[in-house]
């Protein structure tokens, strides 16, 4: 319903939308369209075979949207709570119910707003849409752990999510690191390994070579250094690096970010909640700290605004000024706390605990790796969604495996307050969407 009433809102009138993309059809085919794509501008080839002719029809990119925007929770859903990982040895009391909810809350947290920096229907398409894919693709590998197998159908299906989502650079990066942890876990169990795990592989390095050899993304990078930040070209890997991960640490923790908040607080309940152990828990309360020190700290006192820095979106750094460092010692302490809570969550399964840190991982990387693009700023908070979506499952996969615990040992009005609180958010969000749908 949320989804519907956004997209009514919605208005197609600015953003890449109008001003390119529905200018493209002009007589040429749609191959040709993409051959010249690919030669002086981009290698989402599939991406952009499904969104060029999109763009001409709004009313259909609103029905899909609508439909994958929905469907997005049904296999969150269908991933973390629904299938038992008899694989992990895990319990499996889980509420279907409660379940249900907590996902449809996670992604009503998610600020749809974002999708708008490029124009509706272009963003949703180039970062929504894979998102849809690789969760499909996900599903996949957790049936094939299971069962050993899938229905022709379903891995035909993942065939196509594949090369779809993989034309995404940061989606083929996360997929191919899915796709390796899926073979190391049949390894470990001296099993060859599906067919359909090693066809995806394939297809994805397929689309991973085309994007670094794209003629267009090479032209296109020059472009946007030269219009955008001329000061780009001079840059060190390091500073690449900063910047990349200063801009994680501005949108996740300096803004006092809701779905980053959440998942910190909620990771640091559950170790009290399992451990009893106060060292611990103020350990793993570490993330909630440091956002609560731009929250509450920084407006003390001019002096605290010296600790608890906002970077801006800038192209200049001196490094020799300690306080430069700040933010990215801030995200360092926040993902070392984060990691440590799921240790004390998943030390009775190491490799569980280690893929869950290698996704974790490559969500981050998916951020960090922004730095090395002259568009960070200028793409917004958009490339981010990746990450967003895997704090949101590491979190709901938390609380699913602690969730006979909570049941057990949490008191129910407890759980009804926290439900409230969860709930508000979620209808701030809600309402700056929609406010954002009205006006852009």
């Amino acid at each position: 319903m949320t989804a519907l009433i956004w997209h009514l809102v919605i208005k197609i009138s600015a953003g890449d939308d109008v001003v390119y993309f529905q200018t493209l059809m002009d007589g040429r085919s749609i191959w040709e369209i993409l051959a010249h794509r690919y030669a002086t501008w981009s290698s989402r080839m599939a991406i952009e075979f499904v969104l060029i002719p999109l763009v001409q029809v709004p009313w259909l990119w609103k029905i899909l949207d609508i439909i994958v925007f929905t469907l997005i929770p049904v296999l969150l859903y269908r991933l973390l709570f629904l299938n038992p990982e008899k694989y992990l040895d895990m319990e499996c009391n889980i509420n279907k119910t409660a379940g249900k909810w907590l996902v449809c809350a996670f992604m009503l947290l998610y600020p749809f707003s974002d999708m708008v920096s490029a124009g509706w229907i272009a963003t949703t398409v180039n970062y929504l849409w894979p998102l849809l894919g690789l969760l499909y693709i996900a599903l996949l590998l957790q049936k094939l752990a299971q069962k050993g197998h899938v229905h022709w159908y379903e891995g035909a299906g993942g065939v196509v999510s594949c090369i779809f989502c993989s034309s995404q650079e940061q989606v083929a990066a996360i997929l191919l690191v899915l796709l390796f942890l899926a073979m190391v876990y049949s390894w470990r169990r001296k099993k060859s390994g599906s067919l359909w795990i090693y066809g995806y592989a394939v297809i994805d390095v397929i689309s991973l070579f085309t994007i670094l050899r794209c003629p267009g993304n090479g032209i296109r990078s020059m472009q946007e250094v030269e219009g955008r930040m001329p000061e780009f070209a001079y840059f060190s890997v390091w500073e690449k690096i900063y910047m990349g991960a200063a801009n994680i640490e501005r949108i996740f923790v300096a803004q006092v970010n809701s779905i980053f908040l959440i998942v910190s607080a909620v990771l640091a309940v559950l170790v009290g909640l399992k451990t009893k152990n106060l060292i611990k828990t103020l350990l793993s309360s570490v993330p909630v700290f440091c956002i609560l020190g731009y929250a509450l700290i920084r407006t003390g006192h001019p002096w605290y605004e010296k600790i608890f820095i906002i970077p801006k979106q800038t192209a200049e750094w001196n490094f020799k000024d300690p306080a430069n460092w700040f933010p990215v010692i801030f995200l360092i302490v926040t993902v070392a706390g984060m990691s440590y809570a799921l240790f004390c969550l998943m030390k009775e399964k190491l490799e569980t605990y280690f893929y869950t840190i290698a996704i974790l991982g490559v969500g981050l990387a998916s951020g960090i790796v922004m730095g090395f693009s002259p568009t960070i700023y200028a793409s917004a908070d958009r490339p981010y969604i990746y990450l967003y979506f895997i704090l949101m499952a590491v979190c709901l996969f938390c609380i699913r495996q602690m969730r006979g615990q909570i049941r057990k040992e949490v008191p129910v009005l407890v759980l009804n307050m926290s439900a409230v609180i969860l709930g508000l958010f979620c209808m701030v969000n809600i309402a700056e969407t929609l406010w954002m749908c009205h006006i852009m």
